[in-house]
């Protein structure tokens, strides 16, 4: 009996410890934003408050939150492909950005049902974002150019291209029909009401469809990585390329697939963005969610599972964000608490890596 205790305590001591860990340096994080806030002369507890009424308060804001996660998931469980094989692309901001545009194309462009034009969209902005995220992968297995200062620099470019289109003659310019200043500023039409995404009712909730295929794609990435057999040579390029090299994986196919492949879920996202909640193309339709995935997956460390914890915490953030204002609260107080939750959360591997190192000392020396 003793002994099946032990086994069973052993068994479960890691994940435990990760939960535990994760919890406390998640508080940890909360409540060192929640102190920055009260050192800029702001109440904690409205801020709490208002952040806990805007994101699980009722089922409207759950709505919100979920909107909000949908876009950030598809970004991190890309960036987590391709961080597994190795690869650091760090321009889904630009990605992103593609994908609206792609998806743009095919909404105002395309003449077709609403179902016939979402799926459209979302393959547009996938192959858009995948395309883009593949001239850094060529530029780097081509011409040896570091990904992450290309991936960097195509953040710009793609935020310059999107400028040229929605302005004066380009393509995707609203020329008059547009909900705020049509005709003259930067900005696309609005999506038509049939290209806009659903939402599924759900235990009372209205569940985005965004987050729903943001959820499908996370848990087929995080299957993928374990257990299919193309994951699998993927995680030995990522751990070992002189070992991938031996066994016949070509690190320039592969890495170039895995960096493809990370564009076309931060391409995705922009449709999600474009169809779910700017509704309109403009200079900021990203809305640094590229950055936030990034975030997200970093924070995660790899793991495709925690991505859809973290994207939930950051979505609580953003639609909880929206009450700030009405109490005279700067929502940039949100970003200030977002930003120590992020810190926070990259302690626990840390922490526990040194907790490892401990037990492993003190049995080598017993």
């Amino acid at each position: 009996m003793g002994g099946l205790v032990g086994m069973l305590r052993s068994s479960t001591r890691p994940a435990t410890e990760q939960v535990l860990a994760f919890l406390t340096f998640l508080s940890l994080g909360i409540g060192v934003g929640l102190l920055l806030g009260w050192a800029t002369g702001h109440d904690p507890g409205v801020i709490l408050g208002n952040l806990f009424e805007g994101s699980v308060g009722s089922s409207i804001s759950i709505g919100y939150m979920l909107t909000a996660a949908a876009p950030l998931l598809l970004v991190a469980v890309g960036a987590v492909i391709c961080m597994r094989a190795g690869q650091f692309n760090i321009g889904q901001e630009g990605q992103v950005t593609l994908g609206a545009i792609g998806a743009g194309f095919v909404v105002f462009h395309v003449d077709a049902s609403g179902p016939v034009t979402i799926v459209l969209a979302f393959a547009g902005a996938a192959v858009a974002g995948a395309g883009w995220a593949l001239l850094a992968a060529l530029l780097k297995f081509g011409r040896g150019v570091d990904i992450v200062v290309s991936s960097l620099l195509l953040v710009f470019l793609a935020e310059q291209l999107l400028t040229a289109l929605i302005s004066g003659d380009g393509p995707l310019h609203d020329d008059g029909d547009g909900v705020l200043g049509g005709g003259t500023a930067s900005q696309s039409p609005r999506v038509p009401e049939k290209a806009m995404l659903p939402t599924i009712h759900i235990l009372g909730v209205d569940v985005p469809l965004a987050f729903v295929l943001a959820l499908v794609a996370a848990v087929l990435v995080a299957w993928f990585l374990a257990s299919a057999h193309a994951g699998y040579r993927l995680r030995i390029l990522g751990q070992n390329p002189a070992v991938a090299g031996t066994i016949g994986i070509s690190a320039p196919r592969l890495g170039s697939l895995a960096v493809a492949a990370s564009g076309a879920f931060a391409g995705a996202a922009g449709a999600a963005i474009l169809m779910g909640q700017s509704f309109q193309l403009n200079p900021g339709v990203s809305s640094s969610i590229g950055w936030s995935g990034l975030l997200i997956a970093l924070a995660a460390r790899t793991n495709a599972g925690v991505s859809v914890l973290l994207a939930l915490v950051f979505g609580a953030m953003v639609a909880g964000g929206g009450l700030l204002g009405g109490d005279g609260i700067p929502v940039d107080i949100v970003n200030v608490i977002t930003a120590a939750i992020v810190v926070a959360l990259l302690c626990p591997p840390v922490l526990l890596a040194a907790v490892r190192r401990r037990r492993i000392r003190r049995s080598v020396e017993a």
